[in-house]
């Protein structure tokens, strides 16, 4: 079982339909929808591999409705309760490129996990955003990762966000890479830079020290680069997409195609890329972190083939 720990929001996704018309109405279609990066991997993931999400909501309509949604992708939701559910205002320009205003409410308070939620796991995910500066969520989350390690369950990171780094400071968020003993880091092409991961295909000054973890370096449109232990091992073209919609929930995406399908199969990482790189498409033709939904035939052939 794929674990999942981490934020879950509810995004108020704003696309513009023209261009902003400061002080006056700007055209828009508004939607509500699931967020947080967690949250999102854990409902692209489970239609393709079982999956527990770990998190933490308010006691409030927001709360139960986004249990309630996670559910409906076939997640195995475990939450913990208090304060009020968290919530992003995403807006979306005519490029498909986004402005996030975020209040991570309940995201920010996950205390103490219940072991038992462990029992199963194979690999747990996590991202960076749970790392932020005085929250107990940063200290669960550690607490997580050590218990995972502790069982011999794999852990993966997504770096997330340079502004986060920003706040944590470049040194001790790299320390606290090293103190997680990660198996996969996935990074795009401006964290990948930033933190002395991979420039291009040559390995940054800093992969060295996470040893034999395996480094997604994403570049968007562009191939990704696999790097595995130090060392560059591949480079995986992204088909194009005609209809890119909205970029939120791609790199989430990329994220629950990837681990999917390594779960599923022999480890081939070049093909769980593409498989990660598939996903991801699907996403970005839609608006919000959200796909197509899935027949019980495509259900089928999207399993058969992250066991391919």
């Amino acid at each position: 079982m794929l674990g999942v720990i981490g934020d879950v929001v509810q995004d108020v996704v704003v696309w513009q339909l023209e261009q902003i018309r400061h002080a006056t109405d700007t055209k828009s279609e508004v939607r509500m929808q699931r967020g947080g990066s967690a949250a999102n991997v854990a409902a692209f993931a489970a239609p393709r591999y079982p999956t527990r999400f770990i998190g933490c909501i308010g006691d409030d309509l927001g709360g139960v409705v986004l249990t309630t949604e996670l559910k409906q992708h076939g997640v195995d939701v475990r939450m913990q309760v208090r304060d009020v559910t968290g919530m992003i205002v995403v807006l979306i320009d005519q490029d498909g490129e986004r402005l996030m205003f975020p209040s991570r409410g309940a995201s920010a308070r996950l205390e103490t996990i219940d072991p038992a939620w462990f029992d199963g796991l194979e690999l747990l995910h996590i991202t960076a955003y749970s790392f932020e500066t005085g929250s107990s969520t940063s200290d669960a989350v550690r607490e997580a990762v050590r218990e995972a390690k502790r069982r011999g369950i794999k852990v993966s990171l997504d770096v997330s966000s340079t502004g986060m780094i920003d706040h944590f400071g470049i040194p001790a968020f790299l320390d606290l890479m090293d103190q997680c003993h990660l198996d996969f880091i996935s990074a795009n092409r401006d964290e990948s830079l930033y933190l002395g991961l991979a420039d291009g295909q040559n390995p940054g000054p800093n992969l060295a020290r996470f040893g034999d973890a395996v480094l997604l370096a994403r570049q968007g449109k562009d191939s990704t680069n696999i790097f595995k232990a130090g060392r560059f091992h591949a480079t995986v073209p992204v088909a194009p997409v005609d209809d890119v919609r909205d970029l939120t929930g791609a790199g989430d995406a990329f994220n629950a195609g990837f681990l999917t399908s390594y779960l599923s199969g022999d480890g081939d990482l070049v093909s769980n890329c593409l498989a990660g790189h598939a996903l991801s498409a699907r996403v970005l033709s839609c608006p919000g972190a959200s796909e197509p939904k899935l027949n019980s035939a495509e259900k089928t052939d999207t399993q058969k083939e992250a066991r391919a």
